[in-house]
């Protein structure tokens, strides 16, 4: 197959997308094909995209809750229609390894959820591949010592080159089925991450007396979730935009930002109240719903919980700005001792423009 151009598109917080999807435009490169890397938070419009046959599409993002981001869904959701234009996918997954042994990450159905997006738009998908780089949910753990993540990257690189030679060759390469099983069997997770969890994960930020107010991580941020708020001294603000995809707790140049793990236990505590209860049985007989009395409380709960995420958040956001308070949060948070982690031969800068 010749291809005459090749486009990938990424989404990559601290860097291990980014990287993988720069591996495959060089190799692409090395073929003589026209290749360009861009990035999902500034993709182009339809009018700038290539039309021509000899096109390859290449999405290459991170796995998030054994799925895909939400703004990647939404990304493949507006793409133009493919007209059988070639695609394929890769969904990095957090890779580990302790004392020497490997362990791999779960795509679940991050990769093919994508794939089947763009089957229904029109694309001829030639490959989807879970690929395991380090692991770099530092709001949970420690980041991986330089000599884990280097095992594990130059394992990718091997893996991304085989991959996208097939792709490049004219072959097809499906791989990841026993993990899409397994995404399958825990849909309800990644379903229940999708509408609750990310927004949950996203009003656990805060930043310690640390932060010089530089708004890099609201500038750098990919979804623009990052809000700067202040007069004297600006502070970052998280919005329900926020993908926790760890940019910013990455790169931040003071290692300012963090995670509260106790607010955590507050805020799944007054998450978890059976408000729709409360109010239904205060309602009783005058309003009976019926068969809608599920979806009723559904709504009920869901609303609920979104409120006092934002709330609650916001509370949390005033009262660091008084000293003390502030350094009670940074000193009961578990992510102030924990290793940063972004991929070591990625800059900040390298994820926020077009690559050529």
């Amino acid at each position: 197959m010749d291809y005459k151009s090749l486009l990938i598109n990424f989404m990559s917080g601290t860097g291990n997308s980014f990287r993988a999807a720069a591996w495959m435009t060089k190799m692409g490169k090395q073929r003589g094909i026209r290749s360009e890397l861009y990035p999902i938070a500034r993709c182009r419009e339809e009018s700038d995209v290539d039309k021509g046959s000899g096109e390859l599409l290449g999405v290459v993002f991170p796995t998030h809750g054994f799925t895909a981001p939400w703004h990647v869904i939404r990304y493949a959701l507006r793409l133009p229609l493919g007209r059988g234009k070639h695609a394929f996918v890769v969904a990095t997954r957090a890779g580990s390894r302790i004392a020497s042994i490997p362990f791999p990450g779960m795509e679940g159905t991050a990769g093919y959820l994508i794939a089947l997006i763009l089957i229904l738009k029109g694309y001829s998908v030639r490959g989807v591949m879970g690929l395991d780089m380090p692991s770099n949910w530092i709001a949970l753990h420690w980041g991986l010592n330089s000599v884990n993540s280097g095992f594990i990257i130059d394992r990718a690189k091997a893996k991304a080159d085989a991959f996208i030679n097939s792709i490049l060759e004219g072959k097809k390469g499906f791989r990841g089925i026993v993990p899409l099983i397994l995404g399958l069997m825990l849909s309800p997770v990644s379903l229940g991450y999708l509408i609750i969890g990310r927004f949950f994960l996203s009003k656990l930020f805060f930043a310690s007396g640390d932060c010089t107010g530089c708004g890099l991580c609201a500038e750098s941020c990919p979804v623009k979730a990052i809000k700067m708020v202040g007069n004297n001294k600006p502070q970052p603000y998280w919005t329900f935009a926020c993908e926790s995809c760890m940019r910013c707790m990455g790169y931040c140049p003071n290692q300012a930002v963090e995670v509260s793990h106790p607010f955590a236990v507050i805020l799944y505590f007054l998450a978890t109240l059976p408000v729709s209860v409360y109010i239904l049985n205060e309602l009783g007989e005058s309003a009976p719903m019926g068969p809608y009395l599920f979806v009723v409380s559904a709504l009920l709960n869901y609303s609920y919980i979104l409120f006092v995420f934002f709330i609650a958040n916001l509370v949390l956001f005033l009262l660091i700005q008084i000293p003390l308070l502030n350094k009670l949060c940074t000193y009961t948070t578990l992510t102030h001792i924990y290793r940063r982690y972004h991929e070591p031969d990625t800059k900040l800068g390298d994820m926020l423009k077009k690559q050529v």
